[in-house]
Order: structure tokens, then C-alpha cells, then sequence
């Protein structure tokens, strides 16, 4: 399986301390949420990053794939 991209809504700001472990994605704070962004290799990895989260007491919001890893780092580079 590809990897795909997804957009993962947390609840609040979340410090950047807590997100160590899933550093493969990037993190951006907004006023009511903190919005993790990047390419995730499989559902495994996925589920792995929720569970993190989960651990961490944090309120997840939503979970969404958005375009393609390629198509997210060509926009984000251009």
C-alpha cells in the first residue's frame, strides 16, 4: 500500500513536546485546534499515531485523507 496523506484534528494546542513521536508530521496551531499534516506509510502507522494521541489524553476531532503525499510536498515546496 502507498503511503497516503492525511489531516488530523486535535482538540486545543497541543505543545510540541507531546507530538515528538510522530514527528513525521507537521503540526500547525490554529486558534481552537492543533492540525497535524504529513504522509503516512500504512493504516499500521495510522492507527499507531492515534493511539499516541489517544495515550496523551488529547480529543481528536476528525481524520481526513487529503491529496496525495506528492501533490501535498510539491505545494508546500512551490
Amino acid at each position: 500500500m502507498a503511503a497516503r496523506s492525511y489531516e488530523i484534528r486535535i482538540r486545543g494546542h497541543v505543545p510540541p513536546e507531546e507530538l515528538e513521536e510522530v514527528e513525521d508530521l507537521h503540526a500547525t496551531v490554529e486558534p481552537a485546534e492543533t492540525i497535524l499534516r504529513g504522509c503516512v506509510p500504512d493504516q499500521a502507522a495510522l492507527h499507531g499515531i492515534l493511539t499516541r494521541l489517544h495515550s496523551l489524553g488529547l480529543e481528536l476531532l476528525e481524520v481526513r485523507r487529503v491529496p496525495v503525499c506528492d501533490e501535498v510536498s510539491q505545494r508546500e515546496s512551490g
